[in-house]
């Protein structure tokens, strides 16, 4: 393990690049910086203990459409911050004609609208990259949830305040703060245009208060994006000329590929085309007497038929077809869609595949979008470890 820390900091180092992840996880106590896999009682997998760095298990994952709050991913640059609701405010200013200050009874008192929407790490799947190692936490695959937000508009906020004609980017400035002074603050800022796409300032989660760790009183939901662009704790909205310079947005989330030049690297910003297996899990032993058998030929062993579940998602573009393949990608059979969908949702698929009693079979899934763009087999290894939407594979099998 300090050999791998040591590639690590060489690999990064050679590019020029210190992610977010870097420069936190100094901060963190040694006692406190735990990789491990111990599951709480809700189905959710440890990484970090401080900040919070909780991901759902795949098996919890698949359980339901709206993944339950106490079992939502949770990632925090800093400690979940104490709000005291009594003096809380919503300030909006910059480049606005009428600078408000808002309490969150007035926003409730506001037209409210509930929107289901699925949210994702932008370091989703890191540990997984072909590198000799990524900054930040080695997420697996469950850091993504779906749940259903109730807010307000943020742009009926802004129309309330007046834009200026040069107004075009909205930043969102947010209670947490860093434990050393020299740390910088998060701060993330949106396009204006992107504000008209059903962003959120949502203070209701699955049909209640929005839970501390998922930024009560107040956070941003912004639909098609990963999620820290779905700031938590917000208390000020600025509306500016330019995109914030926080360190979060200018050197932090960005697509830094082996051999570039880290000052030019692309944002990470919109959601990837990506599909999960949530059943069976890796390594899974399936019970035959739970499977539907086939009628075997002469000499050939039994066949049965195992179902094959998960889900896909693709951010504003939406899912059009999930295949799985059980024999390396050769061949693919369409999964069908399954349950509810809507517009910034994940839609559940499900199929099934012959495999022959007693023994192993690996499961290929791939996503395509209502633009075409399919799911690739590996993605582009990045040194932030972001945006992996690799096919994902799972290997089981077939029991007496």
């Amino acid at each position: 393990m300090f050999e791998r820390a040591i590639v690590r900091r060489q690999f990064l180092k050679k590019l020029g690049f210190a992610g977010a992840g870097v420069m936190l996880g100094s901060l963190l106590p040694a006692a406190r910086r735990a990789l491990g896999s111990d599951e709480r009682g809700s189905g959710l997998i440890v990484r970090n203990d401080w900040p919070e760095h909780w991901e759902t298990s795949l098996a919890a994952l698949g359980r339901a459409w709206l993944t339950p709050n106490d079992a939502f991913f949770v990632r925090s640059h800093f400690v979940p911050p104490s709000v005291d609701m009594a003096t809380w405010r919503l300030e909006v200013s910059g480049r606005v004609r009428t600078p408000l200050s808002m309490s969150l009874a007035e926003l409730r008192a506001m037209t409210p609208v509930e929107m289901a929407c699925v949210l994702e790490c932008a370091g989703n799947g890191r540990s997984a990259f072909a590198l000799p190692s990524t900054s930040g936490t080695q997420w697996g695959l469950g850091a993504v949830g779906n749940a259903r937000w109730k807010g307000v508009r943020l742009a009926s906020v802004l129309e309330r305040a007046g834009l200026e004609p040069d107004a075009a980017h909205v930043w969102f400035e947010c209670a947490d703060a860093a434990p050393l002074p020299e740390t910088p603050r998060f701060v993330r800022s949106i396009p204006l245009q992107k504000v008209a796409d059903d962003v959120l300032l949502a203070w209701e989660m699955n049909g209640v208060p929005l839970p501390r760790r998922h930024g009560a009183p107040l956070r941003a939901i912004v639909p098609g994006w990963f999620g820290m662009a779905s700031a938590k704790w917000v208390t000020r909205i600025r509306v500016e000329t330019e995109p914030s310079d926080n360190h979060f947005m200018a050197k932090g989330y960005r697509y830094v590929y082996p051999g570039e030049d880290p000052a030019s690297a692309p944002p990470v910003d919109e959601l990837r085309i990506k599909s999960v297996i949530t059943r069976p899990r890796e390594g899974e032993k399936l019970s035959i007497k739970k499977l539907s058998v086939g009628k075997p030929a002469t000499g050939k062993q039994s066949v049965v038929k195992a179902r094959i579940m998960g889900f896909a998602w693709a951010g504003s573009k939406g899912i059009k077809l999930v295949e799985i393949s059980s024999d390396g990608g050769s061949t693919w059979q369409a999964a069908g869609f399954m349950g509810d969908t809507e517009p910034h949702s994940w839609r559940l698929w499900a199929t099934e595949v012959p495999i022959a009693a007693g023994k192993s079979v690996t499961v290929i899934a791939r996503a395509t979008d209502n633009a075409g763009q399919v799911q690739p087999a590996e993605a582009r290894p990045n040194a932030g470890g972001y945006g992996n939407n690799s096919m994902h594979r799972v290997t089981f099998r077939a029991v007496a």
